[in-house]
């Protein structure tokens, strides 16, 4: 969240008057029970009458809250508006990790379709030399038309599984 100037300037004169305060108390105890405190009992004292004067902040700011609700009631929603931010960019998050997801298993599918492509070549140089070698073979003895027609009505209609070649060792 962007504050304006203004609120900036607020809140760190706020923040130095609440730091004044806290180092302006520890001095003065410190300095209030080393000049008076004679006894354990004493310094226990001094410190409940301490932690008086630190609870003052609040009842300053209740006062304040009673006085002009206005002057109080930007912490209260600037709390919500987090609140709602920091659920909405959860949200975000999630959608985004989704997607990430998506893509991590698109990637390894890619990743199988190359694998499988590969394999196919290799399947297809296979398929090719062992073409070559029955074209070779088929030259050595004469086939017959009907038998070659049969080859390549089985290459053009890719029913690979079907043709029986005839292989010489």
């Amino acid at each position: 969240i962007t504050h304006s100037f203004k609120s900036r300037v607020r809140y760190f004169f706020g923040g130095m008057c609440l730091c004044w305060l806290t180092l302006f108390a520890l001095y003065v105890s410190t300095v209030y029970n080393k000049a008076i405190a004679t006894s354990n009992t004493e310094i226990i004292v001094n410190s409940v009458i301490v932690l008086f004067i630190m609870d003052l902040d609040e009842w300053i700011f209740s006062a304040l809250e009673a006085i002009n609700d206005d002057w109080t009631s930007h912490v209260a929603k600037s709390e919500d508006e987090m609140k709602v931010q920091i659920a909405s960019q959860q949200e975000e998050l999630k959608n985004l990790r989704e997607i990430v997801e998506r893509i991590q298993d698109s990637l390894t599918q890619m990743d199988q379709i190359a694998s499988e492509k590969e394999e196919l070549r290799k399947l297809h140089e296979i398929v090719d030399k062992m073409l070559e070698s029955n074209a070779s073979a088929h030259s050595e003895h004469v086939v017959s038309g009907s038998e070659s027609d049969v080859y390549a009505q089985q290459l053009e209609t890719e029913h690979v599984d079907d043709i029986v070649v005839p292989y010489e060792a």
